[in-house]
């Protein structure tokens, strides 16, 4: 069991279930509700839900890539495609970091959209499972 990897999945679960359970009463009802035009309203669900979306097949792909039955692509005990799999979702939590950050700084102060430090976790996470190399 790769135990970074693990970790990596969990904490974008938690991405996961916190998009989809909390940002829905803190953010999407009062966004909206907001909203007057119904093709728009139409846009940001659709939006909204294809995020929540990524988010859960993210933590998927990182919770079986954890798994030590996992076959390897290389030959090489579960290296090789798997690794390029997990640094393209590394990299996807740290896009994810870094436009919440500065989002953040621009409103005020790196506490205003606290986003930013799950998906960082979860960059930290899976680019260190991959750096220690399992």
């Amino acid at each position: 069991m790769n135990w970074w990897m693990l970790a990596g999945g969990l904490m974008a679960s938690i991405c996961a279930a916190g998009h989809g359970v909390a940002g829905w009463t803190m953010f999407y009802r009062p966004i909206s509700s907001a909203i007057t035009n119904d093709f728009h309203a139409g846009v940001f669900a659709g939006m909204w839900h294809l995020i929540t979306i990524n988010f859960a097949l993210s933590a998927l792909a990182l919770l079986v890539l954890a798994s030590p039955a996992l076959p390897s692509a290389a030959g090489r005990g579960g290296l090789g495609r798997q690794d390029a799999a997990a640094w393209l979702i590394a990299a996807q939590f740290a896009g994810y970091a870094a436009t919440y950050l500065v989002i953040s700084l621009r409103l005020g102060g790196a506490w205003k959209l606290f986003q930013w430090l799950p998906f960082a976790a979860t960059a930290i996470l899976v680019s260190g499972s991959i750096l220690a190399g399992h």
